[in-house]
């Protein structure tokens, strides 16, 4: 097994000695499970039997020690060295990734009559942005999630990338998403001294609090449908800009 790599939300996991890429996503149900076994071991120095497998289970590792299952993927499959390279022509630039291009999403955003909301949620344009951030990212920028794409002017799409990049990569530190400030002031120092980031409370501005006060402003939140998911937003942090093409 070859060094994995992520882009966006697909993990890629190279076999070179087969010349396939293994491509998975998990989606909102997909589960990860890594742990010891001690089944005996076989003259080969693999279990003689194969340990239980958990509903949903569509890949399995298993080492003479550990196990690993993959479980309701929302894909798991294989590619070669094509299907790889399709695959990240189709995504958008992953800030966390070292060859992002962040003049990619900003020649998207600009160039498009779509709502800010729908385009952060693109994995074309942008990839590894989930509605969460999607909700958190724009009520810290100020900025209505309906407003067009080429409504915005470069420092705001430019600041858009840099908040992504930034809440993305403590996310990852942290093993969890983390959008509030207190928390993120508290994670960032664990971090820096290596320590683990235990899993507070959530706490959201916006997303999830359909009706609730803002955090600031103490306006209901607001929610509505877009796209697939539903966007929150606060009518008075972030103000309404112009009507957005669908």
């Amino acid at each position: 097994m070859g060094q994995p790599e992520a882009h966006g939300k697909h993990l890629l996991v190279p076999f070179p000695d087969a010349a396939v890429t293994a491509h998975l996503h998990l989606g909102m149900v997909g589960r990860v499970s890594v742990r010891r076994h001690r089944r005996a071991l076989g003259a080969d120095g693999f279990p003689r039997t194969n340990p239980p497998a958990a509903a949903g289970l569509r890949w399995r590792l298993l080492t003479s020690e550990h196990i690993a299952d993959i479980s309701a993927p929302t894909i798991c499959e294989w590619l070669d060295a094509g299907g790889v390279a399709a695959l990240h022509a189709r995504l958008g630039p992953d800030p966390l990734r070292p060859d992002a291009d962040p003049e990619s999403f900003r020649r998207k955003v600009s160039r498009s009559r779509r709502a800010i909301g729908q385009l952060l949620l693109d994995q074309s344009v942008i990839a590894g942005v989930g509605n969460v951030y999607r909700a958190e990212i724009l009520w810290r920028l100020r900025i209505d999630p309906r407003r067009p794409g080429n409504d915005l002017d470069t420092d705001q799409i430019e600041r858009l990338w840099n908040e992504a990049a930034t809440l993305l990569d403590l996310g990852l530190g942290a093993g969890w998403i983390v959008t509030d400030d207190a928390q993120l002031r508290a994670a960032r120092a664990l971090l820096i001294r290596g320590e683990r980031v235990p899993r507070w409370p959530k706490v959201y501005a916006v997303y999830g609090r359909a009706s609730q006060p803002c955090r600031v402003c103490a306006t209901p939140v607001r929610a509505a449908p877009m796209g697939q998911q539903r966007i929150f937003w606060c009518p008075t942090c972030q103000p309404a800009g112009s009507s957005a093409t669908p």
